[in-house]
C-alpha cells in the first residue's frame, strides 16, 4: 500500500505524541518536549509539500543541413545542439537527446548547431556560419514533442574556396619541390560526388607539402574564419597557411592543426581567425603537409569538400 505524504506525517506525529506521554513523568523532559514540539512546528510550517510539475519533453534525433549550389556539399558534423523553448534556455545537449522543459502550451523552439572545433572534443562551438532553426510546437506535460531541425549556411558566410575535386584541383602549388609528391584527383575512394583529392607516399623519409594555387584575402581583425574538410587517412597530416606580406613579398608558414589517422571518413571544422590575426600577413595560402610514416607501407590521405569560409 502506498501512503501519501500527509498520512505519513500524521503517523509520525501520532508516534511522537505517544512517546511524550510515556516520558511525561520525568520533569526534566517536559521542558525538552516543549522545545522539540516548537521546532517540529516551525519545520512543518516552512515545508513546501507541493508536487513538482511534470515537464514536457523535446526529442531531437539528428540535424539536417541543406545547401545551395554556391555553398557546396551539405556534409556536416553537428554533434550537439543548443535548445531554447519559449523564454527558457534549456542548454547544450549531444545528439540524439530527449530534453525536459518546464514551458507549456504553444511555444517557439530554437535550435542551434554545435560542432567540435578543430577536432578537440572539449571545445564545442556554436558554429557561426549555420543558421538557427525555429519552429512552433505544443508543449504538454508528460508528452514528447518531436523536433526535426533543418539548417543551412547563414548570410554571414563568405565562401572563398570550395573544392570537391569533381571538376579540378585547387591544390596545385608543389611547396616541397618534389613533383612525385603532389596531390592528385582520385576516383577510387570517394566520399561523395565523383572524385576526391589524394596524397600517397611510399618512400621512406618522403614528404608532401601542397598549397592552393591562389593566395586569399582573409580578414585579420578577429572575424571568424574556418576551414572545413572531409578526410580519411592512415597517417598524421597537418593543415596550415602561408602568410604573404605585400609590402616586401616575404612569407611565413603557420602550422595550425595536426590530425591523426581515421579509417573512416571524418569531418573537421578548423578555426583560423586567431592565427591569422597574429600572422601580420596580407594574403594567405592554405597548405597540407604529410610525412611518410614508418608504420604503414604507403601513407595515404584522402580529402573532399574543402571549404574556406569567413565572415
Amino acid at each position: 500500500m502506498v501512503v501519501g505524504r500527509g498520512k505519513k506525517l500524521g503517523l509520525f506525529f501520532e508516534n511522537v505524541g505517544r512517546f511524550f506521554c510515556r516520558m511525561a513523568n520525568y520533569p526534566s523532559f517536559i521542558a525538552m518536549s516543549f522545545f522539540v514540539l516548537l521546532l517540529v512546528s516551525m519545520t512543518w510550517q516552512s515545508c513546501d509539500f507541493e508536487e513538482e510539475p511534470i515537464p514536457a519533453f523535446i526529442r531531437i534525433d539528428t540535424m539536417l543541413v541543406t545547401t545551395t549550389a554556391s555553398q557546396g556539399s551539405a556534409s556536416h558534423k553537428v554533434s550537439a545542439v543548443q535548445v531554447t523553448a519559449g523564454a527558457q534556455s534549456l542548454g547544450i545537449f549531444p545528439l540524439p537527446v530527449t530534453i525536459p522543459a518546464l514551458e507549456f502550451g504553444t511555444r517557439e523552439i530554437f535550435v542551434d548547431g554545435i560542432v567540435i572545433e578543430s577536432g578537440i572534443s572539449a571545445i564545442r562551438e556554436l558554429y557561426p556560419f549555420y543558421s538557427r532553426y525555429t519552429a512552433t510546437g505544443d508543449l504538454v506535460a508528460g508528452e514528447v514533442l518531436q523536433v526535426n531541425p533543418q539548417i543551412t549556411y547563414n548570410s554571414t558566410a563568405n565562401f572563398v574556396l570550395i573544392e570537391n575535386f569533381d571538376g579540378g584541383n585547387s591544390f596545385v602549388d608543389d611547396l616541397d619541390g618534389d613533383p612525385g609528391t603532389r596531390l592528385e584527383v582520385s576516383f577510387d575512394d570517394v566520399f561523395e560526388g565523383s572524385a576526391s583529392g589524394k596524397i600517397s607516399l611510399n618512400e621512406a623519409g618522403s614528404e608532401a607539402i601542397v598549397g592552393t594555387g591562389l593566395f586569399y584575402d582573409l580578414p585579420t581583425s578577429g572575424e571568424r574564419v574556418y576551414l572545413e574538410i572531409n578526410y580519411k587517412c592512415n597517417t598524421n597530416f597537418t593543415l596550415g597557411f602561408r602568410a604573404l606580406q605585400l609590402a616586401n613579398g616575404t612569407t611565413a608558414d603557420f602550422n595550425v592543426l595536426t590530425l591523426t589517422p581515421s579509417e573512416e571518413w571524418n569531418k573537421i571544422y578548423m578555426s583560423l581567425n586567431q592565427r591569422l590575426s597574429a600572422s601580420n600577413g596580407d594574403r594567405f595560402q592554405i597548405y597540407i603537409q604529410m610525412d611518410k610514416s614508418n608504420d604503414v607501407a604507403i601513407s595515404e590521405l584522402l580529402m573532399d569538400n574543402i571549404k574556406l569560409i569567413h565572415q
